[in-house]
C-alpha cells in the first residue's frame, strides 16, 4: 500500500493536504517518499520542512528552491514544479544544517496551491537528532495552520532500546510523558510506544480536533520489527486510534505494510423472517439461538467491536442477548421492513468516526468459522478496501468487509440488497479469502432448518 492511500489523502489542489509529520525514526525519508510518490501521480508536491534538515537531504528531491527571505520564488518555484512534478522548499544552510520555514509561509503555501496545482504539501516539524523516538520540546512542534494530518513517526528498532539519551531524543520529557520515575531506565515497550505517540504532551502535541491523526510505526524492516509493530497498532487501535506499520526506507517495497484501526463487525437481525414463518434469529441450533451464535462468532473474530442492528423483534433480541458480554451495541432499525439496504444504512450512520470498516455478518449463518472474519481483517490490513468470501472461484456475499470509502455507496442502496451489489460493482477490486461452503450455509426457511440440525 501506498503512503496517500495509508493516510487517506484527498490529492486535490483546491483543499491540498498539508502532512506535518513529528517524532523520530523515518520523518524525513517519509516526507520526501510521499512527495515523489503522489508526483509519480502525475499530480504536484512540495516538501517544506518548517525544523532544519540534515544538508545533504537537499539532494533526496530532484529540485531545490531555496527561501532566504520572507517571501517565497514563486515564479522559481513553477518552474521546478512544472519540470519535476515535486521540489523542495528550504532556507539557507547554516553550518551542517539547512533552515526550515516559517509557518506562515508554509500557509501562504497552502493558499496558492490550487493556483500551483499543488496537492501535497509534507512538512517535517519538529526535529529528534537521528533518533527513532523523542518527545517535543516546549517550542515544538512547528506545526502551520494549513496542516490538515498529524503523523507521528516512531521506529520501531526502539521497542527493547533503554528511555535514555543513546536511544531516545529528551528522554527526561519521555519519561515523565510515561510516568517512569526519573531514576528508572526501562526499556520501551509497545504498550510505552502507544501511550507515547497518542499522548498530549508527545505524538499528539499540537492535535487539533480538525485534523486527520495517524501514527506512523516505522521500520518494520525484520519480523520482529513487524511483530512489535503489530503490538503497537492494536493498542492503539483498541484506543480508537489508526495507524500505519510502515518500511518507507525500502525502495524495493510499496512502504505501508500494514493499516490498522477499528473494524467493526455488524450482526445484521432485522428482519421479518417471511419465509421462514417465525422469527429465525430465535431459532436454536445446537443449545444456543441464531442470534446468539452470530454475536458469539462476531465476539470470537476479535476484529473490533460488535454491532446488532435489530428491527422487526427488536424486544426479543436484546433479551436473548441480555447476558452478553460488554462490548455488543444495538441499534434500531424502524424501516426493518423496506429490506436489507435500510439495515445497512441505519449501521453505517451508527458507527462512531474512528471505525474505518465494516464487515457485515448475517444472523443467519450459525456454522460461521470465526477465522473466516480475522481473514477478511487481515485482508483490509493489508490493503484491501473490499473483501469477502470465495468457495473455490465463486465469490460470496456474505459476510463482506467495506472500508470507509465504499459507505457512500453502500448509504445509496435501497430494498431488499445488501453489500453484494457494491461487491459486484467493484469485482475487480473485491480482494477473496478462501471459505468452506458449510461455513456460509444459512437459513431461509424450514427446511433449511431442519436439514442442518440433522446433518
Amino acid at each position: 500500500m501506498l503512503l496517500h492511500q495509508g493516510l487517506r489523502l484527498a490529492l486535490n489542489p483546491a483543499t491540498p493536504d498539508v502532512v506535518s509529520m513529528v517524532g523520530g525514526g523515518g520523518k524525513s525519508s517519509t516526507a520526501f517518499r510521499l512527495a515523489a510518490e503522489v508526483a509519480a501521480l502525475g499530480k504536484r508536491a512540495v516538501i517544506a520542512p518548517s525544523t532544519r534538515i540534515a544538508a545533504f537531504q537537499t539532494a533526496w528531491a530532484p529540485a531545490f528552491v531555496e527561501v532566504s527571505g520572507a517571501e517565497i520564488p514563486w515564479d522559481e518555484l513553477e518552474r521546478q514544479l512544472a519540470r519535476y512534478q515535486y521540489c523542495l522548499l528550504g532556507g539557507p544552510v547554516v553550518g551542517d544544517r539547512r533552515l526550515g520555514l516559517e509557518a506562515a509561509q508554509i500557509d501562504a503555501l497552502a493558499r496558492r496551491a490550487a493556483e500551483l496545482q499543488i496537492a501535497v504539501i509534507t512538512v517535517e516539524a519538529d526535529g529528534s537528532k537521528m533518533r527513532p523516538v523523542k518527545a517535543p520540546a516546549d517550542h515544538e512542534p512547528v506545526l502551520p495552520d494549513a496542516t490538515t494530518h498529524l503523523a507521528p513517526v516512531a521506529g520501531l528498532n526502539a521497542i527493547g532500546v533503554a528511555l535514555d539519551a543513546r536511544g531516545v531524543h529528551r528522554p527526561e520529557l519521555v519519561r515523565r510523558i510515561l510516568e517512569v520515575d526519573a531514576d528508572a531506565t526501562p526499556l520501551l515497550t509497545p504498550a510505552m510506544l502507544a501511550r507515547l505517540l497518542r499522548h498530549p504532551a508527545g505524538g499528539a502535541k499540537g492535535l487539533r480536533p480538525s485534523l486527520h491523526f495517524t501514527p506512523l510505526l516505522n521500520k518494520a524492516d525484520t519480523p520482529l520489527h513487524l511483530a512489535y509493530g503489530r503490538l503497537t497498532a492494536a493498542l492503539l487501535a483498541e484506543q480508537g486510534i489508526s495507524s500505519l506499520v510502515t518500511c518507507v526506507g525500502d525502495a524495493a517495497q510499496p512502504p505501508v505494510i500494514e493499516r490498522w484501526g477499528q473494524v467493526a463487525v455488524v450482526v445484521l437481525a432485522a428482519g421479518g423472517s417471511r419465509r421462514m414463518g417465525r422469527p429465525k434469529q430465535l431459532e436454536v441450533v445446537n443449545g444456543a439461538s441464531l442470534i446468539e451464535r452470530a454475536v458469539r462468532t462476531a465476539r470470537q473474530g476479535n476484529v473490533g467491536p460488535v454491532v446488532v442492528v435489530t428491527g422487526a423483534e427488536d424486544a426479543a433480541i436484546r433479551a436473548a442477548l441480555a447476558g452478553s458480554p460488554e462490548g455488543v451495541a444495538f441499534v434500531h432499525n424502524p424501516a426493518w421492513a423496506t429490506g436489507q439496504a435500510s439495515s445497512v444504512v441505519t449501521a453505517l450512520q451508527a458507527l462512531p468516526p474512528q471505525v474505518d470498516a465494516a464487515i457485515f455478518l448475517p444472523v443467519d449463518q450459525p456454522l460461521l468459522d470465526p477465522l473466516l472474519l480475522r481473514r477478511l481483517a487481515a485482508c483490509w490490513r493489508a490493503g484491501a478496501d473490499l473483501a469477502a468470501p470465495a468457495v473455490g472461484d465463486e465469490l460470496r456475499g456474505a459476510p463482506a468487509l467495506f472500508d470507509r470509502v465504499y459507505w457512500e455507496e453502500l448509504l445509496s442502496l435501497q430494498g431488499d440488497v445488501g453489500g453484494r451489489r457494491v461487491l459486484l460493482a467493484h469485482r475487480d477490486r473485491v480482494v477473496t479469502t478462501p471459505a468452506l461452503a458449510t461455513w456460509l450455509q444459512d437459513i431461509d426457511t424450514e427446511d433449511d432448518l431442519r436439514a442442518l440440525v440433522h446433518s
